[in-house]
């Protein structure tokens, strides 16, 4: 099994590579191997990137994404 500090720079490094997030986005935590992803994004599409990448990461337990886009948010009550 990965420690979870070289599954947590792993995770990290791919979600550097989209470019529709900052880094400060999202906050990973690693625990036992169970990765949570927490954080906004700007669109559906970027979260949906940031699953994709989350999930091409080898060695995880278990993965929870609790990252939320914020476009359109205010625009539902119409």
């Amino acid at each position: 099994m990965r420690s979870d500090a070289d599954l947590k720079a792993e995770l990290m490094e791919s979600l550097d590579a989209i470019p529709a997030i900052n880094g400060s986005d999202i906050e990973v935590n690693v625990e036992g191997g169970m990765v949570t992803l927490s954080g906004a994004v700007d669109t559906y599409q970027t979260r949906f990137q940031v699953e994709r990448a989350a999930r091409r990461v080898p060695g995880m337990r278990g993965l929870a994404i609790k990252v939320k886009p914020t476009a359109g948010v205010k625009h539902r009550h119409h």
